[in-house]
């Protein structure tokens, strides 16, 4: 295996109880001292460039192997789901690292997930949901949107349309637990989430706007503010 792909398979995000698990990649290796986020993650995430540098407090990112990482992803999805898995999350995933502090990163990592996922965030109190995709919950540590796609690449999908979840992690930030920071989070997501769609073919972008129209739903409970770590 190249180092290259030994590094991209360390740096892969699971997804496991509700958490993330990023670690961070790349010690030993010779790489660039800085890299504009509008070059990482083939530029998914150019649209929410200010939102990422003001989640991660910084303008350089590290260079990290990410190349080729939607196309993998969107392999393993189509083969999946025409298989019938509804639920898994089972992906290696984009990640960032500042180029001062590789500590401090944040990942995006796509997989499927069944109905009854659907609120499951709900009782965190950290977690506030937003009128996005089928169902959005947003944290200032980590997010989920989920959307369903009806794509000509997936089989069966006019009757059964796919159903995928995009989750975002965030580690060693020190951004405040604040609407302006879950709304940064949400920004980046819908990025990564509509350049996943619109590589799928998902008809009409699977109900994602072009441009994140952020709109706070209010919570079915009122919870005090998420502990800060």
């Amino acid at each position: 295996m190249t180092t290259t792909a030994m590094c991209t398979r360390r740096f892969a995000s699971v997804l496991l109880a509700g958490s993330f698990a990023l670690v961070a990649c790349g010690q030993g290796e010779e790489r660039k001292a800085g890299v504009a986020v509008e070059e990482q993650c083939s530029g998914v995430f150019a649209a929410a460039a200010p939102a990422l540098k003001r989640a991660l407090g910084t303008e350089e990112f590290a260079d990290l192997p990410t190349e080729g990482w939607l196309d993998t992803d969107i392999e393993r999805m189509v083969s999946e789901y025409e298989r019938g898995v509804s639920s898994t999350s089972r992906y290696i995933d984009c990640g960032l690292a500042t180029a001062d502090e590789p500590r401090r990163h944040l990942g995006v990592v796509f997989g499927m997930y069944g109905e009854q996922s659907l609120g499951s965030h709900a009782a965190d109190p950290s977690m506030y949901p937003y009128d996005m995709g089928v169902e959005a919950e947003v944290g200032y540590r980590r997010a989920y949107l989920y959307v369903e796609c009806t794509s000509p690449q997936l089989k069966g999908s006019d009757k059964r349309p796919a159903r995928f979840v995009g989750s975002l992690g965030a580690e060693e930030s020190t951004t405040p637990d604040t609407a302006a920071t879950r709304e940064d989070n949400l920004v980046i997501l819908h990025s990564a989430m509509l350049a996943f769609v619109r590589k799928l073919g998902c008809v009409n972008d699977a109900g994602l706007p072009a441009t994140p129209v952020i709109k706070p739903k209010k919570p079915s409970r009122v919870w005090p503010q998420g502990p800060v770590r």
